[in-house]
């Protein structure tokens, strides 16, 4: 089901396990199209929330432009997105921004990014899905 786009806080930080960045486990999006999610978060607060709610030992790490810039360069037609916010692993629904939105956004110093695409927990499959906007 298509959905409008939601505007939330740029993410500046993502939470490391050791060397790899964190995110949520999704099934996979259309035939053929990989999802590469990460968790993003805007402030101290958000990711502290996150790391109450996870079992994980996560360590906070900005998100930079060289990784995102790197990502969005990458070979390949996979979808890669940023989680903003999200209050744990298990949350009901996340909205996510495309890791070029979050670029722009650093780049261009906003506040916001939209949030274009909605991460839906299944709990059968303890995944997420992915819906997108209608736009």
């Amino acid at each position: 089901m298509p959905i409008s786009p939601v505007v939330a806080d740029t993410p500046n930080y993502v939470l490391m396990d050791g060397n790899r960045r964190v995110g949520p486990r999704v099934v996979q999006f259309h035939a053929g199209i990989e999802c590469s999610p990460i968790y993003g978060f805007s402030h101290k607060g958000a990711y502290d929330k996150f790391c109450m709610n996870s079992q994980l030992a996560l360590t906070p790490y900005p998100l930079v432009k060289v990784y995102l810039r790197n990502q969005v360069g990458a070979p390949g037609d996979g979808l890669k997105l940023v989680a903003v916010d999200a209050a744990g692993p298990r949350e009901p629904c996340l909205h996510a921004a495309t890791m070029e939105a979050v670029l722009e956004a650093q780049k261009n110093r906003t506040a916001h990014v939209t949030a274009a695409y909605r991460l839906v927990f299944d709990r059968e499959a303890k995944a997420y899905t992915v819906e997108e906007d209608s736009v």
